[in-house]
């Protein structure tokens, strides 16, 4: 889903304008971001609760933290893109 969200987007499409090297190395944290978004999954796959698994999560308080803050700094960095697209008139409003 998070690939589909990034094309919609056009998240590498102008990261930085007119600075190429500037640009260039945000395109390289966005696929950062995508490995983040994929051991997310793997993590929670891995050790979770979801899935019907009863037995308590081997998972250490600094590796769930690590995995809040990850998803935090994603999902805000997702929203914030998503407004300004809608501000700048690149993409719909959502509708309610």
């Amino acid at each position: 889903m998070f690939k589909r969200v990034t094309v919609l987007l056009g998240l590498n499409a102008d990261a930085v304008a007119d600075h190429a090297k500037a640009s260039a190395t945000v395109v390289k944290i966005l696929r950062t971001l995508t490995t983040t978004v994929q051991g997310l999954a793997e993590l929670r796959n891995q050790l979770g609760l979801g899935h019907g698994r009863a037995a308590p999560s081997p998972a250490l308080t600094r590796h769930a933290r690590l995995a809040l803050n990850s998803t935090v700094t994603v999902t805000e960095f997702v929203i914030d893109t998503w407004q300004d697209r809608i501000d700048r008139g690149k993409l719909p409003p959502c509708s309610q």
